[in-house]
């Protein structure tokens, strides 16, 4: 098991891996807000962090300056209007991610196609692009 996701209370989740935990969602304490990002959030986060490392091991490498690097990403949602779930909500899904990667250093044309190619190998983006399978099932229980 790699990361295990513990239901909390309310909408909260935690989610464990090698001793560290974020937590999502907001818990039925009364709290209006919320305890930490929403899953969807959580996954644009963990996609730019994801291109950040990718392109700082690049800019290591090319001696480019990096430290002042910040990823901003914004999201497109798409609503699938021919169907709907169990509570009778719309399905939705993220159908774009745009990542604006600034570095704060002046760059060559070169420098940019290279760092750009980097961010192109990320992990989670080359999971995706290829059709990532996602595959559930319940526990048997004793």
């Amino acid at each position: 098991m790699e990361v295990l996701v513990k239901y909390e209370n309310g909408f909260r989740f935690s989610a464990t891996c090698k001793g560290h935990t974020v937590t999502t969602g907001r818990g039925d304490d009364e709290k209006r807000e919320r305890d930490g990002m929403w899953p969807a959030q959580l996954f644009e986060a963990s996609i730019g962090m994801c291109i950040g490392g990718y392109v700082a091991k690049f800019c290591k490498g090319q001696n480019i300056t990096y430290q002042d690097m910040t990823i901003e990403l914004s999201r497109r949602i798409e609503t699938d209007s021919s169907g709907s779930t169990p509570s009778g909500a719309k399905p939705a899904r993220t159908a774009r991610i745009d990542a604006k990667i600034r570095l704060g250093a002046k760059l060559s044309q070169q420098q940019q196609q290279g760092i750009l190619q980097a961010a192109d190998n990320c992990h989670i983006t080359k999971s995706i692009e290829h059709g990532m399978q996602i595959s559930c099932s319940l526990a048997q229980d004793g």
